[in-house]
């Protein structure tokens, strides 16, 4: 008898395989993915996009610097549910087609926005309940850079990365970010401005480990703070550098700091700020990817795209056409700004060996 039982659970076993029973099979529910499936979806707003089409003199056309714009275009993911209204929902979104090292984001909703998804990217993604899971779906983000980020509490966030180099490659996202400061600055009493969602996303979703903070501290601009508004788990550094005179000609010791910094892999991802994103941080971007062989019409079109911040202000053009940094690389030996920008650096003090490092680093 015990025989026939233990043959008639392994016939049933055999069985419910192959008709795929499993905790999502047969429970009358279904979930379906409604979008995005099989599209390229835009992560700039209009505005940010009618701008990047264009000339980056028109900036002023679209963007002021007086308030929030600076913010990606969510991308809006909906799913048909067949089941009770009240189920909860796991939306799990991956860069891999197995769904391995996806990131999942809960809701009641059969809709969800998510930010921050990289630029010119596949990715694979499903919806589950407690007894139902969609289809893999996929769908790809446009490559049009920058990768502009939604960080609460800050403003002017963007990866350095996802830009086409002069020898066709694409240098990385996700290691290397610019922003506006996360504490209020020139003021004696610690006041964090980054709020906890924000801290979240730098932390959980770009995996920040270093902070170069970039502003005066003999002045208190840098806000009184000693660590990282992130938290214990990242590291501070402090790099004070002046920003109203001869950006390069003030701050060469400064600078051959921070390039030290961006040579160590171990130190990715990481962020550079000053107050609101635009001036020293700009300079150091627009060194960063020069390097890395960008175009130039890119890089300024990078510069003015901080006019989408709320920075108190437009930042044109000409503050980077007219600074000396700007004029020094252009005026440096070599046949491209990426050689220019080199030679410049070296000639400063910045060794060869850094450089060589960083451009390992950051392109694919």
């Amino acid at each position: 008898m015990k025989k026939i039982v233990s043959s008639f659970l392994i016939v049933v076993s055999v069985i419910c395989i192959l008709a795929g029973c499993s905790n999502y099979q047969n429970s009358g529910t279904t979930v379906t993915a409604v979008s995005p499936v099989e599209e390229t979806v835009e992560i700039h707003t209009f505005s940010q996009r009618m701008f990047l089409n264009g000339s980056p003199s028109m900036i002023n056309i679209y963007a002021l610097g007086l308030r929030e714009k600076s913010r990606p275009k969510p991308i809006e993911f909906e799913w048909d549910y067949s089941g009770e209204n009240n189920a909860m929902f796991t939306l799990n979104i991956s860069e891999n087609e197995d769904m391995s090292n996806a990131v999942s984001y809960t809701t009641s909703d059969t809709e969800y926005s998510v930010y921050n998804l990289k630029i010119g990217t596949e990715y694979y993604w499903t919806v589950s309940t407690d007894d139902t899971q969609s289809a893999v779906s996929s769908f790809s983000t446009s490559n049009e850079a920058p990768r502009n980020l939604y960080i609460d509490g800050i403003t002017n966030a963007r990866d350095l990365g996802g830009r086409e180099t002069e020898s066709g490659d694409i240098t990385k996202q996700g290691m290397l970010f610019r922003t506006g400061r996360l504490n209020e600055s020139n003021v004696t009493d610690v006041n964090i401005e980054i709020t906890e969602d924000g801290k979240r996303t730098m932390l959980q979703e770009l995996g920040i480990k270093t902070e170069i903070d970039v502003r005066h501290v003999n002045d208190n601009e840098s806000g009184a703070i000693t660590s990282s508004p992130l938290g214990s788990s990242v590291t501070y550094i402090s790099i004070p550098m002046d920003w109203d005179g001869k950006m390069l000609e003030d701050n060469k010791e400064q600078i051959i700091k921070v390039f030290s910094i961006l040579a160590d892999e171990n130190n990715y991802p990481l962020f550079i700020h000053c107050n609101i994103g635009t001036d020293r941080t700009g300079m150091l971007s627009y060194m960063i990817n020069a390097l890395l062989g960008v175009s130039e019409e890119e890089l300024y079109k990078d510069y003015v795209f901080s006019n989408f911040g709320d920075i108190g202000g437009q930042r044109p053009l000409s503050n980077l056409l007219e600074s000396d940094y700007y004029t020094t690389i252009n005026q440096t030996e070599g046949t491209t700004l990426s050689e220019k920008t080199y030679n410049c650096l070296t000639k400063i003090g910045v060794p060869s060996e850094d450089l060589d490092s960083l451009i390992k680093i950051m392109t694919e």
